[in-house]
């Protein structure tokens, strides 16, 4: 009964250190581009994360029984309450010290890495290598690569379709209070700023309000 106690803790500890160190990651760009302050996007983050999780007790059943431990080592061993608490301690421990420290740290990896280290530890050679290999680190390091490449097609997709509906870049330079518009004319005693008539224009604006923007209708 202890051990089953030790061992809820342990899911918190490994939820809480996971939750410190990874729940920004998704909503990072939200705060960085300045689309949401960081209550909103810790939010955002919240609410998806919980979301995802849900998700995954419908969807991520393979990878569930994967990280139970079942097909490393024996069934008896992976659902003893002495391999759970290893795993849950060592993989919780590690994500929140590199957390403390500031180190970046994925929780699959360390998760992973708890698994394989006891089960080593409990059965030595006996531990079945293959699955590890095929159903962790195989997935681990083509992932980045498919969401590298993923990346890149959305990207040039979603480029095509700006340049396509002539969504284009505005810059302002900001420059006192008031805001207007003027296109540079050049002249042959020397270059001033005229009103602009439709043509591209150099905008006058508050310093909170020079930004890169895009101008134009997508539909």
């Amino acid at each position: 009964m202890l051990l089953i106690c030790l061992t809820v803790l342990g899911c918190g500890l490994l939820a809480y250190s996971n939750g410190a160190n990874d729940n920004f990651k998704g909503v990072a760009t939200l705060f960085g581009s300045g689309t949401t302050n960081y209550k909103g996007a810790l939010i955002w983050a919240t609410i998806t994360t919980f979301a995802g999780s849900l998700c995954s007790v419908v969807l991520a059943g393979e990878l569930v029984r994967n990280f139970s431990g079942k097909g490393l080592v024996s069934d008896n061993l992976a659902g003893a309450p002495e391999f759970l608490l290893s795993v849950v301690c060592g993989a919780g421990l590690t994500v929140l010290f590199a957390t403390l420290l500031g180190f970046p740290i994925s929780t699959t990896h360390s998760i992973t890495g708890a698994l394989a280290g006891a089960g080593f530890a409990a059965v030595g050679t006996q531990m079945n290598f293959s699955k590890l290999g095929i159903s962790f680190f195989i997935p681990l390091l083509l992932t980045p690569l498919i969401a590298v490449l993923t990346g890149v097609a959305v990207y040039l997709l979603f480029r095509y379709a700006r340049i396509k509906f002539g969504i284009e870049k505005e810059f302002c330079i900001c420059v006192g209070e008031s805001k207007k518009q003027y296109i540079p004319v050049i002249k042959s005693d020397g270059v001033f700023l005229a009103p602009a008539s439709g043509l591209p224009v150099l905008i006058l604006d508050k310093i909170e309000n020079c930004e890169q923007r895009y101008s134009g209708v997508l539909f």
